[in-house]
């Protein structure tokens, strides 16, 4: 169950010009999969293809007309139990403390909204992710144009929507990485239409510390929705160092049988020929609890490669 937190600014002894106020919502859930790959024991507990995790989004009241700031603050959840004295019993460091996924800041208004901070690439969130479909661990062989997914130390601004279209510009600059200026360049654009949607991103990396050999991706995405069965594809070009510029694509379908049930499809062409297909069956018991199944298959070349693995996958999902 959501939480709504409201912070009311108090009175003191002289009265201040301006009463600040904030909401918040507490969020998050808890994953358990159910996992077999092949070649390998069965596993209970994994994350499947999506990590536990808690956060806390809101709003702040500015005091300027038209002006709110935003906050998130989101932390990944180790769901294994590890040593409290801060090492596992192998003596690696102990992971069982929350990792950051999310933490930023911003102000948005009729102009647009600008973010600074650990925040979603519009990469992912506006191209990549529309053949992300699957819930369970079925995604590894079946997904495939994913470059870019959370991004640290970045400077973000999201246009406002202009009759279905919204444009993003973003950079990234970690003092860290001290071989360029920024460590990124991202344009990003997505239009909506009834029922058709579409996007563009393109990424300029500048930084070979951050991202290795990679040099630039363009990636494109397009889904329609015809009901009960939605259908999206994604093409995506990264350019790297050497010779290995490569062109992996995806393409996703989902079918609401019913309200609860869902029935998903995906393919997905990583490169030098390995390839992916799964499908998924999702059943919510409400709109907090999804319980999931499926089977994903890699084939010899990606299997070889290390790219992906065959795999049955069940769980359960609990929101709150």
């Amino acid at each position: 169950m959501k939480k709504s937190i409201i912070a009311l600014a108090v009175a003191g002894a002289m009265t201040v010009p301006a009463i600040a106020s904030a909401d918040a919502t507490l969020y998050g859930h808890i994953m358990m999969g159910v996992d077999k790959e092949k070649g390998e024991k069965l596993h209970i507990g994994s994350s499947a293809n999506s990590e536990s995790r808690i956060g806390l989004r809101g709003t702040a009241d500015t005091g300027v007309d038209g002006l709110t700031a935003l906050y998130h603050y989101e932390f990944g959840v180790n769901t294994s139990q590890t040593s409290y004295a801060g090492a596992n019993s192998d003596g690696d460091a102990n992971d069982n403390t929350l990792r950051t996924r999310l933490a930023n800041v911003g102000l948005t208004g009729d102009w647009g909204t600008a973010v600074l901070g650990t925040q979603w690439a519009p990469h992912y969130s506006w191209v990549t992710s529309t053949t992300d479909v699957m819930l369970s661990s079925v995604v590894g062989p079946t997904h495939s144009t994913d470059t870019v997914y959370r991004v640290n130390n970045t400077a973000a601004y999201v246009s406002p929507n202009l009759n279905g279209l919204q444009l993003a510009a973003a950079f990234s600059a970690n003092s860290e990485f001290d071989d360029k200026t920024a460590d990124f360049y991202h344009v990003a654009g997505k239009y909506s239409i009834g029922d058709f949607y579409a996007a563009i991103s393109y990424i300029d990396f500048k930084s070979e510390v951050a991202f290795d050999d990679a040099k630039s991706v363009t990636a494109v995405a397009a889904s329609y929705d015809f009901g009960p069965l939605t259908v999206a594809g994604v093409y995506s070009y990264l350019k790297v160092d050497g010779d290995d510029n490569y062109k992996p694509w995806d393409l996703a379908a989902t079918y609401a049988v019913t309200d609860a049930t869902t029935l998903k499809v995906a393919y997905a062409d990583f490169k030098n020929s390995e390839k992916g297909y799964g499908f998924e069956v999702q059943h919510d018991l409400s709109n907090m609890v999804n319980t999931f199944v499926g089977y994903g298959r890699a084939n010899s070349n990606a299997r070889d490669a290390g790219t992906a693995n065959s795999v049955f996958s069940t769980g359960m999902r609990v929101r709150f």
